[in-house]
């Protein structure tokens, strides 16, 4: 039987698949996750403690770049051969001089430059790359070594032949030159902290990389299990000055979204969110390009696969909405699930002294609510399974998708 070819443009080739309005749509979700999630990240993570602030400390180890590069200008500002300032990078691409988000333009600019160059560069063949490598390896060396060797000379030539270290005349040691390349690796060291997940997720969205997707994520993991190591209340009792702006130990009452959820709640919830939908749909992506990669030649032009493949990527656009919505509401209601226990015992036990002596417990609402009221929602989410038959459900609702799709189409 002879397989019906598609017309070009909607075969399964790579440099087709990269223009099809769902692999796009994915790859946007997962840059506007990415984006949104550092913000938030900055918002939660970045201030310093004001009290730490106010007794004079410059930098703390915080979710933000410009205290560090502040102090890396501080450090270095003697240096004799710049007299100006004592970064390498300019003050404007650093956005040192800048605060809030002003200060984060031109570090997101260039992470999205850089995306572009290092996927043309992966896209050119083996020779480029090879002479792309050695350009870089001489560059670094000639700015280590020709500007030593040229203010060395420059020095001999006035002073008389001597060493270029250890001399009682300032203008006469040379050696800090050498280290300019070290003192650039600080300065992106600061920088990478903060904007290195950006520009390795970004790679990993637009690059197809499932490593740099995991990377990314793995790195906002990392940020936020050392600042709450170092918030705990044992580290900061026994180690003084790390200034970090500690989060409240409780989560607050739930006053946003008519008492779904506390403003805290809500913050680390979106952070959440944003983290499995950036990782999610950057996955999905990659997923779905490579079997459509692995398909023989003759299967990429066939109608049937390429059928196949679109119902399949329609359908991960469609569940990634509705079960990221999901994920958002059961958890919202697992963090206020004490509350509605307490409300249901009200209501069940109106106008008795037990129910008024649990409404009020403090212990109840807050340091062990929590607990008991994850363990709880876990019960009856669990118990849910074999009441409710989901799959059942997810089925009869696919279906009355199709159909609706399918009456459309003939319409």
């Amino acid at each position: 039987m002879a397989m019906e070819n598609v017309p070009p443009s909607q075969t399964l080739h790579l440099p087709r698949l990269r223009k099809r309005w769902q692999i796009l749509f994915l790859q946007t979700i997962a840059t506007a996750a990415l984006l949104l999630l550092f913000l938030r990240m900055s918002e939660v993570y970045g201030p310093c403690d004001s009290d730490f602030i106010e007794s004079g400390g410059d930098w703390c180890p915080s979710y933000e770049h410009t205290r560090g590069l502040s102090w890396v200008d501080q450090s270095f500002d003697d240096n004799l051969y710049d007299d100006t300032d004592g970064l390498i990078l300019p003050r404007f691409l650093t956005g040192i001089d800048s605060q809030g988000f002003s200060s984060q333009v031109v570090p997101l600019t260039l992470c999205f430059l850089f995306t572009g160059l290092w996927i043309f560069y992966l896209t050119r063949n083996e020779k480029i790359k090879l002479w792309t490598k050695r350009s870089c390896i001489g560059l670094i060396a000639a700015w280590s070594i020709l500007p030593f060797l040229g203010a060395w000379l420059s020095s001999i030539l006035e002073y008389g032949f001597h060493l270029p270290f250890g001399q009682p005349n300032p203008y006469m040691n040379h050696l800090d030159v050498l280290f300019q390349p070290l003192q650039l690796g600080i300065e992106l060291f600061f920088l990478g902290v903060v904007f290195a997940p950006i520009l390795v997720g970004l790679i990993g969205i637009w690059g197809l990389s499932r490593r740099s997707l995991t990377w990314a994520v793995g790195f906002f993991l990392m940020v936020i299990g050392l600042h709450a190591l170092l918030t705990f209340e044992g580290i900061t009792d026994a180690v003084s000055g790390i200034g970090l702006n500690p989060l409240p130990a409780q989560i607050g009452e739930a006053t946003l979204y008519g008492g779904l959820i506390s403003p805290l709640a809500l913050q680390l919830l979106e952070i959440a969110i944003l983290m499995l939908l950036f990782h999610e749909s950057g996955n999905a992506v990659v997923g779905h390009l490579e079997y459509a990669m692995m398909l023989p030649e003759v299967s990429k032009s066939d109608s049937e696969y390429v059928r196949q493949f679109n119902s399949v990527v329609n359908n991960h656009v469609l569940h990634t909405v509705a079960i990221i919505a999901a994920v958002a509401l059961t958890t919202a209601l697992a963090l206020e699930f004490d509350s509605f226990m307490l409300n249901i015992v009200a209501i069940l036990e109106e106008g008795s002294q037990w129910s008024g002596q649990v409404s009020e417990s403090l212990e109840l609402q807050l340091t062990y609510g929590k607990v008991i009221s994850a363990g709880l929602f876990l019960l009856a989410v669990a118990g849910m399974r074999y009441v409710v038959p989901w799959q059942r459900v997810s089925g009869l609702i696919e279906a009355g998708i199709s159909n609706l799709r399918k009456n459309d189409s003939e319409s």
